[in-house]
């Protein structure tokens, strides 16, 4: 995707009524917070808007003209909150992100704000790591609260109808008796059967992520998202928080939507049938009605270098789910596969000890 096409969204500065410091939105209130005089603020909430697909194509970009950074890093782009000179990059640590030309793209429609505060976060990310038995303990020990970033992360919510029509031929997995006195058995075999209909759903909400820091498999891991308490976006949500920038126009992102619509659609149709195996099955499916919003999700993300290598752990910032990708350690792997050559060679003495008994 060409960089005229990127969306780039504004962090805005909320400047406290009481004291006159810069507030930021405190995800276990709900409300915009200062932390100098304890100060609170509603954020007002609207009705999200929904666009429509096929014109939205065509039309909807808009100049922006505020603070945007680039990470020369790791190439994140992301506006920041509060409108920081410097600060780390909420994807990889680093410190020497560069404010670059702001440029045209859609503005979000919604947004789904923070309810976990970091430090709940970070429990949860510990948690995870918790069940992790060949992470190096040094990288467990040194996860702390402020390694974490909270940054709202470009997605597509497709809502859309389809209409399908199918063929194919499916199998059932059947056992029968065959053979008489002391061949009698019984056998398993499948019986084939051909298949042809309609279908006919509507589909809510198939989030497909637009980043270009975070992959969909990582999205499809911290799913789902409380989507139903999604707000229309404003700039107050992201006061103390980082918000990025998508890569993906939406044809690319509706196409991965249809994908998994398809996958939806093909699944129904052979539990309908209750196939076991599926010799082949040619599904033609039709969308109509395609609408979508442009929405920031909300996540966790702390991103650490561990023996020169760049580690993330990433927590759904609404529910805590969280996923990452992270260190081996070489001592713990060759611990288990000694353990377990020990095992295999202690039932193999025994078994040889055996036979040779028999013998």
């Amino acid at each position: 995707m060409s960089e005229s096409s990127f969306d780039y969204t504004n962090s805005g500065v909320v400047k406290c009524e009481s004291c006159g410091a810069d507030m930021t939105y405190e995800p276990s209130l709900g409300k915009l917070s200062c932390a100098y005089c304890n100060s609170t603020r509603d954020v007002e909430k609207r009705v999200p808007h929904i666009r429509d697909f096929l014109q939205e194509r065509v039309h909807g970009y808009v100049e922006n003209d505020d603070s945007v950074y680039k990470c020369p890093n790791c190439g994140g782009q992301v506006a920041l909150g509060g409108f920081k000179t410097a600060t780390n990059c909420p994807f990889c640590g680093a410190t020497n992100i560069v404010k670059v030309q702001d440029i045209k793209g859609l503005k979000p429609d919604s947004i789904l704000p923070f309810k976990l505060p970091k430090q709940k976060a970070c429990a949860y990310g510990k948690r995870w790591l918790k069940y992790k038995p060949f992470v190096p303990t040094q990288y467990k020990k040194h996860m702390d609260e402020e390694s974490f970033k909270g940054v709202y992360i470009p997605s597509f919510a497709f809502n859309a109808d389809s209409y399908s029509t199918y063929e194919g031929r499916l199998g059932e997995r059947r056992t029968r008796t065959v053979g008489t006195g002391k061949n009698r058995h019984t056998e398993t075999y499948i019986y084939w059967y051909r298949v042809s209909g309609s279908d006919s759903r509507t589909f809510v909400n198939t989030m497909i992520e637009a980043s270009p820091q975070i992959q969909q498999k990582e999205l499809d891991k911290l799913l789902p998202f409380d989507v139903d308490f999604t707000e229309a976006y404003t700039k107050e949500y992201l006061a103390g928080f980082s918000a990025e920038r998508y890569n993906a126009s939406l044809d690319e992102s509706f196409d991965i939507a249809k994908h998994k619509m398809d996958d939806v659609i093909r699944s129904a149709i052979i539990a309908r049938y209750h196939a076991d195996v599926v010799d082949y099955l040619n599904v033609n499916t039709r969308y109509d009605k395609i609408k979508f919003r442009y929405t920031l999700l909300p996540l966790w993300i702390c991103a650490r270098t561990f023996r020169k290598k760049l580690y993330r752990v990433i927590v759904n910032g609404r529910t805590g789910k969280s996923t990452g990708n992270l260190p081996v350690s070489g001592v713990k792997v060759g611990a288990l596969v000694l353990a377990c050559i020990a095992v295999l060679t202690t039932i193999a003495l025994l078994v040889c000890h055996y036979m040779l008994g028999i013998i």
